[in-house]
């Protein structure tokens, strides 16, 4: 069910992908950097379930959901970049992006986040 509730979101919040739904995150200073941004890309941040899964999403395409959201959280609460930097990439990155489920899980990312 979660899969409708990404499309019904997308649906009724057509700037999904490019606007947080918890406003207070478009004025949050994000402190991480271009090169962790980079360093996260390339699967060379140091640790080393995180570096494979993203140089597993670079070789093929894709990654297991588990390893996204293990990702998606270090990203966001460990290196402090925005979810919209994640998002971006993985829409890249992904052979079965989905816009709708993409945006909302990253979305969801930021859950922990006050």
């Amino acid at each position: 069910y979660w899969r409708d509730l990404a499309y019904w979101c997308l649906w009724r919040f057509p700037d999904l992908p490019s606007e947080s739904l918890r406003g207070h995150y478009e004025g949050h200073n994000w402190t991480g950097t271009r090169k962790q941004l980079r360093r996260w890309q390339q699967g060379r941040t140091g640790f080393p379930l995180v570096d494979a899964a993203m140089r597993q999403l670079w070789k093929v395409g894709w990654m297991p959901n588990y390893l996204r959201h293990v990702c998606a959280q270090f990203l966001i609460e460990f290196l402090d970049i925005s979810w919209k930097k994640g998002f971006e990439w993985f829409d890249y990155a992904l052979v079965d992006s989905d816009v709708a489920i993409n945006a909302f899980m990253w979305q969801n990312g930021e859950i922990g986040r006050a």
